[in-house]
């Protein structure tokens, strides 16, 4: 009889866990946290003044490195990404570009300001992200044609910002 028991709880057992341990939603994308399309939004157009910024610097300062199209070239990423509702990778590819654009400041005898910065909600949805080698490399395979030269973008301002209805 105990036998029996013991039995009849060994084949219950997954059948009670099944029902009592929630399910694992996939992520959005397979990776990291959810994001939301307002926090994708909010990143992407801080690191598009950011760009402004360090587009202007470079102008001036014509200390040519590659972060400034290497920056536009993320942006760029992160834009169709937000379009296409995949935030977390967005935010990812805005968080790169703004860490080239600033790099691309700097060079230039700029600085970082404090309006630069994410706010904690902004880094809080940044946790748990890819590396930027990651980054660079899945930039490089999406969009094989984007120039990696300062000298290339530094003619025409450069179309890094959302629009008003994405």
């Amino acid at each position: 009889m105990k036998a029996t028991k013991t039995l009849l709880i060994l084949l219950l057992l997954p059948a009670f866990f099944s029902f009592t341990v929630p399910k694992a939603r996939p992520l959005q994308g397979g990776k990291g946290p959810q994001v939301k399309k307002e926090q994708s939004k909010r990143v992407i157009r801080r690191t598009a003044a950011v760009i402004f910024a360090a587009h202007k610097k470079v102008k001036e300062g014509k200390v040519y490195t590659g972060n400034l199209a290497r920056a536009i070239s993320h942006q760029k990423f992160a834009r169709k990404l937000h379009r296409n509702g995949k935030y977390f990778r967005a935010i990812h590819h805005s968080r790169r570009a703004r860490h080239l654009a600033i790099m691309a400041i700097k060079a230039n005898k700029g600085a970082e300001s404090p309006d630069m910065k994410y706010s904690k909600d902004d880094e809080s949805a940044m946790k748990g992200g890819p590396s930027d080698d990651d980054l660079d490399k899945e930039l490089v395979k999406e969009m094989p044609g984007e120039s990696m030269k300062d000298e290339d973008v530094i003619a025409a301002d450069p179309d890094v910002d959302l629009k008003e209805d994405e």
